[in-house]
């Protein structure tokens, strides 16, 4: 007797060829829209982060009269870590100690940064012990705020290129931004590298 059922065909070489093609277009579209969000979400913190610090900075100078001393002699870790302990409470704006009995309440909302410590010429994350938790951090550890993508967010003060106020930024996903080390008698050209700072209009007030 004839068998008369439908003989089950498999797929062709060509057809597999195709479904792995668009396997491959579709993890493709996924991981370039994880990757945007997830960059959008990093700016944004950096933002939020840039505004906390400012708003910090705007107490600090209402209770001690003036912002943290930190200027473009000391390294870019130095300065972080004079705005960081300045914030925290434990130095004046001139950058002396503040007695222990005599320091008031941190001007940074607690738990709410990201730390980071020199190691050598490498960054990696730090978390505070409890006798610096009480501002006995040492002269020689330099511990700062980090931005999302592991940098010293930059300040300084006085500003070195002229303008008034304080100099406050990320330099964003490249690490890389521009450096002005002497006043400035016009706007500087932007460079490619400062494309991505946060704010955008730092370090050169575009």
């Amino acid at each position: 007797m004839q068998d008369i059922r439908p003989k089950t065909q498999g797929f062709t070489l060509m057809e597999l060829m195709a479904v792995m093609v668009i396997i491959g277009i579709l993890f493709g579209i996924i991981f370039t829209g994880a990757n945007y969000i997830f960059s959008a979400q990093e700016e944004k913190k950096a933002e939020a982060e840039i505004e906390t610090i400012s708003l910090s900075l705007k107490h600090f100078k209402s209770e001690h009269g003036d912002f943290p001393l930190a200027d473009i002699s000391d390294t870019e870790e130095q300065r972080g870590k004079i705005l960081f302990m300045s914030l925290s409470g434990w130095l004046d704006a001139g950058g002396e100690e503040i007695e222990k009995n005599e320091r008031g309440k941190s001007f940074l909302p607690s738990d709410s940064f990201t730390l980071g410590k020199m190691e050598g010429s490498d960054i990696e994350s730090y978390t505070l012990t409890g006798d610096q938790l009480l501002g006995e951090i040492g002269e020689e550890e330099e511990i700062f705020m980090m931005d999302p993508w592991e940098t010293p967010y930059v300040y300084e003060y006085p500003r070195s290129d002229g303008h008034s106020g304080y100099l406050l930024f990320s330099k964003g996903p490249n690490r890389k931004s521009s450096s002005f080390t002497s006043e400035l008698t016009s706007t500087p050209e932007k460079e490619v590298i400062d494309e991505d700072n946060i704010p955008s209009t730092e370090p050169g007030k575009w």
